[in-house]
């Protein structure tokens, strides 16, 4: 009695399998938007779905042509019509996934009728039944996936068109002012040396006349017009920089540097100044105009390294991911990083002139420099703790 409850326990645990009707898969296949049929091995249709059928008679198919028992390689290869184009292709796809040859084929493809512009998607996904092989094809319509992607392109191209429009624009303009400043500055310095010659020489002829408070006075017209006179020098070499054709080669900046330190080398004397030089990229630039940027550079910090006994210069560099970051680092008064976005204005000063000389141009022109060489600056620092200057260098 035991052994006869065992066995029909055992018999009741035992799943039984479900066997769909065909009713009811076509049924769910007609549930699924997407255009779907089934091949089987020799690519012949076994079955289809509501959305198939539709597909294929708006392209100018009939059910019997493209419906369950037709040949989809044949209807691929003979295709006619608006989706035609990509008819042997997928022919030939479809037969590589059939024997093995392909795990899986993906596609899309335009199908426009007369009345509107179409795109589809087609997967073709094998699968086994015993020893047999079918395949699943599936259209999907990605019209709208598709319209939006040609209108962000669209926007995106009008957008790329006003940048360039707006970037030519401007860099016209900036092409004029820099003529306009250096016609400008030319035209200024004459008349500037001629106050200058005629204050000497009026200090010359009236010298026995002129009291201490005439004399004082003297000094400042003169040397007001001094500093003019090294303006109007500096917006001439702004101007030449900007307007100097680029003669582009491969420049090791090694060489550079070292050119640009020998030229400044009259400045350090009486100093004592630690000098580094780390590995330095070679860049695609101009050898003259990136000398002019460096030996402003190293006179910076020559300059404001002055108040201490034993000063530190050091020039190196690190790669980026499609750039060479150079730097020019100093131990000297530093600067409030508050002002960053001063420093490589025109006669921009964060320290007075009674503190250090100069006109405030040098980074100016180590700006405009490096931006020719379609590279970006700046700079890091503190009060008394030295400043760093970075130039950025796209990799040839």
């Amino acid at each position: 009695m035991s052994q006869q409850h065992r066995r029909t326990s055992s018999q009741r645990a035992t799943p039984q399998t479900a066997i769909l009707p065909v009713s009811a898969v076509q049924s769910a296949l007609d549930m699924v938007q997407g255009i779907l049929a089934i091949v089987n091995e020799r690519g012949v249709v076994v079955m289809v779905n509501r959305a198939w059928l539709g597909f294929m008679t708006e392209n100018g198919g009939t059910a019997e042509g493209c419906g369950v028992g037709s040949d989809y390689l044949a209807v691929c290869e003979n295709a006619q019509g608006p989706c035609s184009e990509e008819g042997m292709v997928v022919a030939a796809s479809l037969r590589d996934v059939l024997t093995g040859k392909l795990d899986s084929y993906e596609v899309e493809y335009p199908c426009h009728s007369p009345e509107r512009e179409r795109w589809f998607s087609l997967r073709v996904l094998p699968f086994m039944d015993g020893p047999m092989r079918f395949a699943t094809v599936l259209h999907e319509d990605i019209t709208e996936r598709k319209h939006a992607e040609i209108r962000e392109y669209d926007m995106d191209s009008e957008v790329a068109q006003e940048v360039r429009t707006r970037t030519q624009e401007l860099r016209t303009e900036r092409d004029e002012l820099d003529s306009f400043v250096g016609a400008v500055s030319h035209d200024l310095r004459t008349p500037v040396r001629h106050v200058r010659s005629f204050m000497q020489l009026l200090r010359a002829k009236a010298q026995e006349r002129l009291n201490d408070d005439d004399r004082r006075l003297m000094d400042v017209i003169d040397g007001a017009a001094g500093r003019l006179d090294g303006m109007i020098s500096e917006l001439l070499g702004l101007a030449r920089v900007s307007q100097t054709a680029l003669n582009f080669q491969d420049v090791n900046l090694a060489q550079v540097v070292l050119r640009a330190w020998s030229n400044i080398s009259p400045e350090t004397q009486g100093r004592q100044i630690e000098w580094v030089a780390g590995d330095l990229p070679v860049v695609r630039g101009d050898p003259d105009l990136l000398r002019l940027a460096f030996e402003n550079l190293l006179g910076n910090a020559i300059k404001y390294t002055s108040g201490r006994e034993c000063a530190k210069i050091e020039v190196g560099a690190r790669p980026g991911d499609k750039e060479w970051i150079v730097f020019v680092q100093d131990d000297g008064v530093g600067f409030d990083p508050a002002y960053t976005a001063r420093l490589f204005g025109a006669f921009q000063r964060l320290h007075s002139a009674r503190e250090f000389e100069g006109i405030g141009m040098g980074l100016a022109n180590v700006k405009r420099i490096i931006e020719r060489h379609a590279g970006r600056v700046w700079a890091e620092g503190q009060p008394g703790n030295g400043a760093t200057f970075y130039l950025a260098f796209p990799k040839p």
